[in-house]
């Protein structure tokens, strides 16, 4: 870019980083993963091919798992306007946990010698699952994919994706790496033993320390597993907070999984849940999809490689700070004019409150005995029971979220700004990657609508 804002000869812009290159993603049938492999077939003509790992499932060859996998709305408008790009697309049968990722020679080799960037997004996304199970997953699966990753011939760049919320004993999280003591070994046999003999969940929260759960910690482990074994290698990290739906593509509004700030929302839209452990005062980070995906497509692009890992966050509450009680406004506001099927007569009417006796009663009344007597009028009209078993995954993911809203970060996200200003104005208009122009009166509605088309079209 010249100093009068032209383009020069020598500009490579986004699109053109990728001419000619393969990317091999995991995790690539997630939420995040697809918009990847979405984005990166859409806006990047140029790319040679899209690795996708997938596992073997029983009775479903890969051809059929892979219609099923682009039939999706997430890839309505490749469908639509260039269907040739879906033959870029290609299917890698493994799995994360597995040895040497599960991968057959012939297809590792496929790998080693065609790929040059890797997108590690795959990962145990469950919040409060065993130590034994997000270990093996988060840091077992990425050790696996840094052994595939030395090997690989043409290298231009290793993309390892974590969490803004990998480090949450800082108030103030920097872009930068926060050390983590790695004995693994230690860490697998503690993990062993307390799955074997059953012991209580106060030693491994005593274990885990100022984490909030086990997703959070072998996060943060995993960075620092990235950092000291990426060798010669370019790195990133890409740290998202709150991922939301997608506030302009590939599908406006798109969110397909039910995980964080989306489930406590769907549940307040729907009349399951009246109650949350908040003042109201304390703001959340959330991120529409398509911003984490053009700023991790832009650093890969745009990142000059050193030595050292760089992190980019993908966050808004530094530049564009919402607080939880503003999206709880907005989602009576949206509830009023978009009365959502079968829901409850005060549906979108949340407490904020940080008193748990309060909390116990609201639920007791609110949505404990109602979904205990909606359950009996079933059985009398021999119908299956299925409100108790709701309610119960309702506060359930609520309880294990309450973390979250209880309390305020401010996550730097002073690279995703210039890594902006540098793309120019048709690149930023490809790759929307600043957060702060997001206007949350307007997004918000867009979310929640949503949630209501992709979610619960699906579900009732």
């Amino acid at each position: 870019m010249s100093h009068n804002g032209t383009l020069d000869e020598h500009y490579q812009t986004v699109s053109e980083f990728y001419d000619g290159k393969s990317v091999f993603i995991t995790g690539a049938t997630g939420f995040l993963g697809k918009a990847y492999v979405e984005k990166l077939a859409y806006s990047c003509p140029g790319i040679v091919s899209i690795y996708i790992l997938i596992r073997n499932k029983k009775g479903s060859n890969t051809e059929e798992r892979m219609r099923k996998y682009l039939d999706q709305p997430i890839f309505s408008r490749i469908k639509y306007e260039h269907p040739e790009y879906f033959k870029k697309i290609i299917p890698i049968s493994g799995d994360i946990a597995a040895p040497k990722l599960g991968l057959c020679d012939e297809e590792r080799n496929i790998l080693i010698n065609e790929v040059s960037i890797v997108i590690h997004s795959a990962a145990s996304v469950k919040l409060n699952d065993h130590l034994k199970f997000t270990l093996n997953t988060n840091v077992g699966g990425t050790m696996k994919v840094l052994e595939l990753v030395k090997e690989m011939k043409n290298l231009a760049m290793f993309v390892y994706v974590s969490t803004a919320y990998s480090n949450t004993s800082q108030r103030i999280l920097e872009e930068k790496l926060y050390p983590q003591s790695l004995n693994l070994s230690e860490i697998q046999k503690f993990a062993e033993e307390h799955y074997i003999l059953g012991k209580d969940d106060d030693e491994m929260i005593k274990f885990i320390g100022n984490h909030p759960n086990t997703y959070a910690y072998t996060k943060a482990l995993a960075e620092n597993l990235v950092a000291e074994e990426h060798g010669e290698i370019p790195t990133i990290i890409i740290r998202p907070s709150i991922i939301t739906a997608s506030a302009e593509e590939p599908v406006r509004g798109f969110v397909d999984s039910w995980s964080g700030a989306t489930a406590m929302a769907a549940s307040t839209l729907k009349g399951w849940n009246y109650i949350m452990y908040s003042t109201g005062e304390e703001n959340i980070d959330l991120i529409p999809l398509d911003y984490v995906v053009n700023l991790t497509l832009v650093a890969i692009a745009k990142n000059k490689p050193t030595k050292e890992v760089t992190v980019y966050h993908v966050t808004t509450s530094d530049l564009n700070p919402i607080s939880i009680r503003r999206i709880f406004i907005k989602l009576s506001e949206f509830a009023s004019k978009n009365p959502t099927s079968n829901a409850a007569p005060f549906a979108a009417t949340t407490l904020l409150t940080k008193q748990k006796p309060l909390i116990k009663l609201v639920t007791f009344l609110m949505q404990t005995t109602p979904a205990f007597l909606a359950d009996f009028w079933m059985k009398t009209q021999r119908k299956e029971a299925k409100f108790v078993k709701q309610h119960n995954l309702v506060v359930r993911s609520r309880d294990q979220l309450e973390f979250f809203p209880s309390q305020s970060w401010l996550l730097r996200c002073e690279r995703a700004r210039v890594l902006s200003a540098g793309l120019g104005d048709s690149g930023r208009a490809v790759f929307r990657c600043d957060p702060s122009p997001i206007d949350w009166d307007q997004y918000l509605p867009i979310y929640f609508e949503g949630i209501n088309k992709h979610l619960f079209k699906n579900k009732f």
